[in-house]
């Protein structure tokens, strides 16, 4: 007898002998019992018998997976009930209903059915195997999605190449110890990433859901900036309270108002008590409308939570991102845990990742944030791929070969036909197959203005060269990497979107420093010393370094909850796709 088996027979309850003169009710009972368990026996293999029917091609590899589990569960338990316990059924309805509080629908875990089998369980063995069977599919299918999200990585991002977390050689047992010892809650806990990234944007969602809830947060109007501490605008106090909404405005406590007494212990007369309120209402109101250093700073971290300019000018910007309604950010949120769970149960302790809409670069080394930096990403136009790649080496001087599709793209032969000195002005030099550098002359340039140049066009090391003087390998398909860059007043912009896809780093000696991990040969000086003698040189990291290029409009620092401007447009797309029913449906479908 197989050890699923046995943990699904441990589970049965004890029989008790009868007594012969129940014997005769008692054999018609067990008879009764035991058509009904072959009916229902029957339905659940016909329903695992449709399911099995759909192709891979139909249901994709997840819904693939689980159906597969699915009938692997009712064969070991040779294809009986399994939800029997309406505590375990009432827990299961709970589970379901906060997976909301990840950003997903209850109603792709058949929430809606599960609560009115709650409440009036059925009594045919037809619609009993419905029941069983999308009560196990939910906690198979939100096993799943916890697991490695909802949505496919690879049919939104289409450079996607991170693998989500494999299940273990005993999920089937899992699974089984899941549904059979009622244990779901906590192995769907064990499932959700236990990074406190997720974690502290998840209670994030909780918090935005509890403001709209409560009726969210009233837009302030627009008009001319506001540009320093000390103005005065009518919208300072709706300012004032949209920014107390989300808590980054504390207000002042209440003064204490004590009566004031002339000298023999009277109070003043009502006169004076009425001009004295007067005038503090007059004072009131104008201090409301006072843009005070308090709301001043304020603004600067609610700039700074939306990655603004920080300066304490409400502009334009600043107005947008406020008035930016609590559901669009309750959603950006959903969106971006989705994201986290496409990589965080796979990641490791020691990477370095890159964050395309924030503009940042972090290393990470067992497990401690011990770097972070501003970097440039590639233009809309140009985009920086999503992917995963190992860091194996640096070069020190790089020199830069122009790549083909930036040949064309930014019509390099057109700008040297129209200016003979383009070349030498770009410290550029034309190599070819062989190594050989030729003459400009020599080349028939007309023939490759759409393309098809057999030569590589190299440029040279230096101060003024596009890669700068460090440049990180992370070899990959896209030929992206990371690199210095002589172009040091671009990290002064908020919005850093310059390169062709290459990622431009701001303080690369730092970087270089801590993936080298040798501070005796390779300190920031002596890598300095390296750089200045203008030779060209490669030097191995000490063990490759996974590295990530991810895209994430709103992420965690601490317990805060910050956004970013969806700079590709990449949000609304997989909003659409985690807002659309689950392939659980086909459950639903193929049991009616």
């Amino acid at each position: 007898m197989s050890p699923i088996f046995l943990l699904w027979f441990a589970f049965l309850p004890a029989s008790q002998p009868s007594t012969p003169l129940l014997a005769a009710d008692e054999s018609r009972r067990v008879s009764g019992q035991v058509q009904t368990d072959q009916s229902l026996q029957s339905s659940l293999r016909q329903y695992l018998g449709r399911l099995e029917k759909l192709s891979l091609k139909t249901t994709g590899p997840d819904r693939a997976a689980i159906i597969r589990h699915l009938h692997h569960f009712y064969e070991a338990i040779g294809y009986r009930q399994a939800w029997t316990n309406q505590q375990s059924i009432a827990r299961l309805i709970e589970v379901i209903e906060d997976s909301a509080n990840d950003g997903l629908l209850p109603s792709d875990y058949h929430i809606s059915e599960i609560r009115a089998f709650s409440a009036n369980p059925p009594d045919s063995p037809a619609l009993r195997a419905r029941a069983d069977l999308l009560m196990t599919d939910a906690v198979f299918t939100l096993m799943s999605h916890m697991r490695s999200g909802k949505v496919y990585a690879r049919s939104i991002e289409s450079d996607w190449n991170i693998e989500p977390s494999v299940p273990g050689g005993d999920y089937d047992r899992t699974l089984m110890t899941a549904v059979m010892g009622s244990r779901f809650p906590e192995i769907i806990q064990e499932l959700r990433p236990s990074s406190p990234d997720y974690t502290h944007l998840r209670q994030g969602l909780v918090r935005l859901k509890a403001i709209a809830a409560s009726g969210g947060w009233e837009s302030v109007s627009s008009g001319r900036p506001i540009e320093k501490e000390g103005a005065v605008d009518s919208r300072i106090p709706s300012i004032r309270r949209r920014l107390q909404v989300t808590g980054e405005y504390v207000p002042p406590a209440p003064p204490v108002v004590r009566d004031s007494l002339d000298p023999k212990g009277h109070q003043d007369s009502t006169s004076k008590e009425s001009a004295s309120a007067d005038s503090l209402r007059q004072l009131s109101a104008e201090a409301d409308d006072l843009y005070d250093q308090k709301l001043f700073d304020a603004v600067k971290r609610f700039q700074k939570r939306h990655g603004l300019e920080v300066d304490g000018v409400i502009g334009n910007e600043t107005l947008r991102a406020m008035n930016v309604p609590v559901s669009q950010r309750i959603d950006q949120v959903r969106i971006n845990l989705e994201r986290y769970r496409w990589f965080l149960n796979s990641r490791g302790q020691n990477y370095v990742m890159v964050n395309i809409p924030s503009f940042t670069v972090e290393l990470v080394q067992n497990g401690v944030h011990r770097w972070s930096s501003r970097v440039i990403v590639g233009k809309p136009d140009t985009q920086t791929p999503v992917f995963r790649a190992e860091m194996q080496y640096i070069i020190l001087n790089p020199h830069w070969v122009i790549p083909p599709g930036i040949m064309v793209k930014d019509n390099i032969v057109t700008s040297i036909m129209k200016d003979q000195s383009y070349l030498q002005k770009k410290n550029l030099a034309i190599v070819d197959n062989e190594g050989h550098t030729l003459s400009p002359a020599s080349v028939d340039w007309a023939r490759y203005v759409n393309g098809g140049f057999p030569y590589r066009l190299v440029q040279a090391s230096g101060d003024e060269g596009s890669l700068g003087r460090i440049k990180f390998m992370i070899p990959n398909r896209f030929t992206v990497y990371l690199h210095d860059t002589p172009i040091k007043e671009l990290f002064e912009r908020n919005r850093r979107t310059y390169s062709h896809g290459c990622i431009r780093v701001d303080k690369p000696l730092d970087l270089a420093e801590l993936v080298l991990q040798d501070k005796v040969r390779w300190s920031k000086n002596r890598i300095q010393e390296a750089i200045d003698t203008d030779k060209t040189r490669t030097i191995n990291l000490p063990k490759s370094l996974p590295v990530y290029i991810l895209y994430q409009t709103a992420f965690a620092n601490g317990n805060q909850v910050e956004f970013r401007s969806d700079v590709y447009d990449r949000d609304a797309r997989l909003l659409r796709v985690l807002q659309s029913p689950s392939s659980s449906r086909l459950v639903d479908s193929v049991t009616r």
